[in-house]
Order: C-alpha cells, then structure tokens, then sequence
C-alpha cells in the first residue's frame, strides 16, 4: 500500500513541491510517512494539518529536503516544529564549500531546529536507502554535490524573459490544445547548478515505482538512472514527478525515452506538475504532451491537492481528478 499527496503551494504566482507519503514498509509491514520538501511557510503548516488529518499521525519517519531553494525548503521548519520527525535528509551546503552561498545560512538554520527537536539529521547520496530498501536515493552522488556547489560560487547569468514576456497572463488551462501533436525531438537545456543538486528519490512498494525528481535537470536525472540500474533498481515506472514544475529546461526526448520508454509506451502510468493555476510559463505544453506520448496521465495541482495511491482505502469527499488535455506548444522553442 502507497499514497502520494502533493499539495498545492505557492503564493498565487510562485509553484513549489510539498509531498507527503505514506506506505507499507516491505520487510516489516509497518506503515512509515515521509516527507519530501515543504513548500514555503505557510505549506509547511498545511502539510502538517494534513498529515494529521489523512494519516492519523504526528510522527514523520523520514523528512527529506531535496535542495534549499524557497519553495522547498520555506515550510519544512514548521513540518519539523509541528510533528514529530524522526530523521531528516538533507545536504549540509555549508559544509561541502558553499557557506558563502546564501542558502546556506537558511540550511544551518533548519539543521539548529531540528537538533533541537530531537531529529536525526543526516546528509543522503545516491544509494542511500531506508525502510528495507523502499526509499532509494538516487543523486546525486557526493563528488557531483560537490561540484555542483563549486559551480555555484562562480558568476550567475541572469534568468532570461522571453519565455515569460510570450507566455504573461496565460495560466495552465488557458493552454490547452485541442489534440496531442507529434513529437518533434527536443534537446535538454540548461539548469542551475542548484537545481541540478537537487536529492533525486525513488519509492519501490508493491513492485511499483514511483520517482520523485525536484528541481532535477537532465544531467542529473540521468547520473540519477544510472545509479538506478547500478543498483538494480531500474524499471517501469507507475509514477513520476514532472521536474521544476514542468520546466522545458528539465527534460528532453532523449531523458523521457530512458526513463519512460518511446512515444506509444505502455499506459497506466501517472505524473503530477506541482504548479499553481495562474502559471505563466509552467508546465510546458512541449514537456506535457511528452510525458502523455509515453504513457502518462498527468495531473496538475494548480490550487488543489492531488492524491495518487495504491491498495488503500478511498477517501471520503475526494473524487477522481481530470488528467490535463494536450497543450498548446507554440513558441516553446
């Protein structure tokens, strides 16, 4: 048995990733809750009513900071004051080079409430695993983190806005196509060393897959697959995390037939998009219809919470959601 919540988060503008998990543990039969990232402040405090509420708990086995950005990182001290977590993941920045960066100064911050929560804190790499092996880290490796945190002392190139200035005003259903075109094979692009740093996570439960991407680019999410067929873990997938909210940075032809397989794949696969409604720019129309080319059905929370599970119970005043029609990829090059 597995459930997947990803709640909604961000400000009305701004996406982030809140997720909650709870599962049975295959060596034990214990059922375990995990966390993955906690959005900004006040998703924190959702997430923690909501685990509450769905779960029946105060205790988090395991909580996992993928990267320090705001949107991730923002509501996990009160995830940390708010329940009981018994241990959570996390990479120390200050310590690999970085305490420079200024998410370093908000990364000791949460390592200071934690301890003083009474929570394990430790640093998890690929082949990191818990619970008889159902958690799996994949990436990144600690010589990659490492590099990656070097990358990030170096100058940093303004964001461009051109994709911002085509797309302003046009929210995630305002971009819906009435067909899903062919693909025309795209490239992956390029991502910030922070993104790329991001803790990859893979669930295995019940002989299913489930994997949990962040802000992951695709150098990262392929040094991320192969530790997953390193370790023998490689695999169909039932479930994947679209990376950074859709960004058509985070993904490419290639990336999505390794992990996937090729357009007219096997269905019965589900992707959630962690992105608010009012979205100028995620998720991309080109990624979308890339991921339903394989096989998926993909969910976008934009405003509500999405719940993907397995062998458990339904949930009383949850109904099915409506997977997102093709969309519009005009300009997206």
């Amino acid at each position: 048995m597995y459930e997947i919540d990803f709640l909604p988060v961000g400000d009305g503008k701004d996406s982030g990733d809140a997720i909650a998990l709870r599962f049975t543990r295959p060596d034990t039969g214990r059922q375990v809750v995990v966390v993955i990232d906690a959005g900004f402040q006040d998703d924190g405090v959702e997430l923690v009513s909501h685990i509450q509420a769905y779960y029946g708990t105060d205790t988090v086995d395991l909580a996992i900071l993928t990267h320090p950005d705001g949107d991730h990182i923002g509501g996990m001290g009160e995830v940390v004051r708010g329940l009981t977590v018994k241990e959570l993941w996390l990479h120390d920045i200050g310590a690999h080079g970085g305490s420079s960066l200024p998410a370093a100064a908000a990364v000791a911050d949460l390592i200071t409430v934690a301890a003083g929560q009474g929570t394990v804190v430790e640093e998890a790499f690929a082949g990191s695993q818990a619970f008889g092996g159902a958690i799996t880290i994949l990436g990144p490796t600690r010589d990659y983190y490492d590099g990656l945190v070097t990358e990030q002392l170096g100058p940093a190139s303004p964001p461009s806005t051109a994709k911002a200035l085509v797309e302003a005003a046009r929210g995630v259903f305002d971009r819906l196509a009435g067909a899903l075109p062919v693909e025309i094979p795209f490239d992956a692009k390029e991502v910030t060393p922070r993104n790329n740093s991001s803790m990859v996570t893979l669930l295995t439960v019940d002989g299913r897959r489930s994997l949990f991407t962040a802000d992951a680019g695709v150098p990262a999410l392929d040094r991320a697959w192969d530790a997953a067929e390193a370790l023998g873990l490689a695999g169909e997938l039932s479930f994947v995390q679209v990376p950074h909210h859709g960004s058509r940075r985070n993904a490419s032809s290639a990336l999505l037939d390794r992990i996937l397989g090729a357009p007219g794949a096997p269905s019965e696969k589900s992707a959630f998009v962690s992105v608010v409604a009012e979205s100028e720019k995620h998720p991309s129309g080109r990624v979308v219809n890339a991921y339903m080319r394989r096989g998926c059905d993909v969910y976008a929370t934009a405003g509500q919470s999405k719940w993907h599970h397995h062998g458990s119970t339904l949930r009383a005043g949850w109904s099915a959601a409506t997977p997102l029609a093709p969309m519009d990829e005009v300009d997206e090059d």
